[in-house]
């Protein structure tokens, strides 16, 4: 059945009529392929397109716009033989290359199984405002130490105290519960078992590379600048038996 058939049902006219458009949640149709074939305003807000046409006319697939590929694949066909809602969460990557954690609900059209319907509601964890202000004033108070201390324990404040400890709040407490949703547990037990001398942040940022994210996606979803990244990368590589970083990586992205 083509997209054209389906959108001539009376059925699908009056769904984009009276509800689907108006939503004000993220919301698109597409077919157990992944192809995308309707979208309202709210999802060309949310995935920061300029027009519907972005994803209909280029015949945009939703496995792009997933983070993890084949884990992309198995919710489509999951979603596809399902008689019953679907609700996962979900890492997804806007046209602007930006990443966001998303709730996604999802079924089949009672008259027409041939085409899924998906909502994507963004998750923003409750504590996120009391939890970066917490981990600002830590790194206030540790500054203040750094006159009483010498050159090697302002280093060590510097490496340990302000980043390790004040950013791994921010990862523990408010990224924990997305890390455990976008990475695995088969892929996070992997590492572990291939690095055991890896502290966990690192084996989070592993996971991360394995998925074949970017240093700026990472970014976008740990809240840590890029060039941070990129130091935490070769401080990692140098605990490996591995020539070059893009050995490391063709590992890390094979598992």
């Amino acid at each position: 059945m083509t997209s054209d058939n389906f959108e001539n049902k009376p059925t699908y006219q009056q769904l984009m009529t009276t509800i689907f458009e108006w939503l004000p949640v993220c919301a698109l149709v597409i077919d157990p392929n992944g192809v995308i074939h309707e979208v309202n305003q709210e999802a060309i807000h949310f995935f920061r397109a300029t027009t519907k046409e972005d994803f209909i006319f280029d015949k945009q697939n939703i496995r792009n716009m997933i983070i993890d590929s084949h884990r992309a694949i198995e919710m489509i066909k999951l979603i596809a033989h399902s008689t019953a809602p679907v609700n996962q969460e979900i890492l997804i990557r806007r046209f602007d290359r930006t990443i966001a954690c998303v709730d996604l609900y999802s079924c089949l059209f009672p008259d027409n199984p041939h085409y899924i319907f998906l909502q994507f509601s963004e998750k923003k964890p409750a504590s996120e405002v009391y939890m970066f202000e917490l981990s600002q004033a830590f790194r206030r108070e540790a500054q203040r130490l750094r006159p009483y201390l010498n050159k090697p324990g302002r280093k060590m404040l510097d490496e340990i105290l302000i980043e390790d400890m004040a950013e791994s709040i921010v990862d523990n407490k408010i990224k924990k519960k997305n890390q455990v949703v976008v990475i695995p547990d088969e892929r996070m037990e992997q590492l572990k078992k291939l690095y055991p001398e890896f502290s966990n942040n690192d084996l989070i940022f592993c996971g991360y590379l394995s998925l074949k994210m970017s240093i700026d996606e990472i970014s976008s979803v740990i809240d840590k600048t890029p060039n941070s990244l990129r130091v935490t990368f070769h401080r990692i590589l140098k605990k490996t038996t591995f020539a070059t970083g893009r050995e490391f990586l063709r590992k890390l992205e094979s598992l």
